[in-house]
């Protein structure tokens, strides 16, 4: 996919607070995008209703940072990520994405306000010495999916490159990092791709890049000296799922080892709400449960034995790679890794709670 390409054919409109209208990045995505119009707004409540959607793009500047722990889920044990709100929506369009449910605000948003973000991660890394603070702009958006034209990455990978406890992850299901490789002094950067069979992506990932051109990028991005992690996130069930997932995971062992920092796991899981959404779905036809945090899954003895077999064939190409499971029960982990993640030794300090 070539980015540039893809922004001048996908937006078709531009709304800006007046006090960005000369910023850095506006000025550049306006160079690029000279054939679109770009408006001047008092705030995202002055967009009209007929460009609330993503075709839309806006740059806003929210007072607050827009930086916090992972929200989680009741009654599931979390990981203790920190996310940035970095770019917030996504055109990519993957017909199982949670932010179906929850995110009311249609234009991708763009928050210029890393400045503070920045500042904040600084202090908590300072006053967690002996923890990993990892943080990721992917949580509301694809990490790198608009980065090429915004160039707002560079800003955190420069801003934590010699700060030893806190590893930046760039999440994606792009190819689009090129713009960064020539960084210097990568710090603890981590590519995250996330993953799936070509039979997944192909059909509920509609505008992401093919797989072999994910894991081509994390070879390339590994070559260049970042870290690499992995996710399988949801993993779905359906017939052949075993062959394919394994075909996925063999593909896999052209990145060292030692350039992958984790593999998270997390089976597909949906709120009502999303299922309103996208009821016509194949994979919503298999047996779920509600869940505490009202999130349905598949029931338990199917998640586990995907987490086993998944785990097995991830063991194969890397031995030690620390790998866990995102929002799952205390149950779930003591069915499949016989413990909880705080006392398996690669595992524990990721899981060690931040102080914030």
């Amino acid at each position: 996919m070539n980015s540039l390409h893809f922004y001048k054919n996908h937006f078709t409109k531009i709304y800006v607070l007046p006090e960005l209208a000369s910023h850095p990045a506006v000025q550049r995505v306006r160079s690029v995008l000279n054939h679109i119009p770009c408006i001047i707004v008092g705030s995202k409540e002055d967009i009209p209703g007929k460009d609330q959607h993503l075709q839309t793009l806006f740059f806003n500047y929210p007072k607050a940072a827009v930086v916090g722990r992972c929200p989680g889920s009741r009654g599931h044990i979390c990981c203790n990520y920190l996310t940035i709100d970095l770019y917030v929506g996504c055109t990519i369009g993957c017909t199982y994405c949670i932010m179906k449910s929850y995110l009311n605000f249609s234009p991708v948003t763009v928050n210029l306000n890393y400045e503070k973000s920045i500042k904040i991660l600084l202090k908590w890394a300072e006053k967690n010495p002996n923890s990993y603070l990892r943080v990721g702009t992917g949580e509301v958006g694809d990490s790198l999916l608009y980065d090429p034209l915004l160039r707002l990455s560079e800003h955190f990978i420069h801003a934590f490159a010699e700060v030893k406890n806190i590893y930046f992850e760039l999440k994606t299901k792009t190819d689009f990092i090129d713009h960064l490789l020539d960084i210097k002094n990568k710090g603890n950067t981590v590519f995250g791709f996330s993953l799936n069979p070509p039979t997944i992506a192909q059909t509920e990932e509609p505008k992401a890049v093919s797989l072999d051109k994910r894991i081509a990028a994390a070879k390339k991005a590994a070559q260049a000296g970042f870290n690499i992690a992995f996710h399988f996130d949801p993993v779905f069930r359906f017939p052949g799922w075993k062959k394919a997932y394994s075909e996925v995971i063999n593909k896999l062992s052209s990145i060292p080892k030692e350039k992958i920092l984790w593999i998270s796991l997390g089976t597909f899981r949906y709120t009502l709400k999303l299922r309103e959404k996208i009821d016509s779905r194949w994979f919503l036809y298999e047996e779920y449960i509600p869940c505490k945090d009202k999130k349905y899954r598949y029931i338990q003895k199917v998640r586990k034995d995907m987490y086993k077999f998944m785990l097995f064939r991830i063991r194969n190409i890397y031995p030690d790679a620390p790998v866990y499971m995102c929002m799952e029960s205390p149950a779930m982990w003591q069915q499949v890794f016989g413990k909880k993640p705080k006392k398996i030794d690669n595992l524990c300090i990721i899981f060690k709670t931040v102080k914030i």
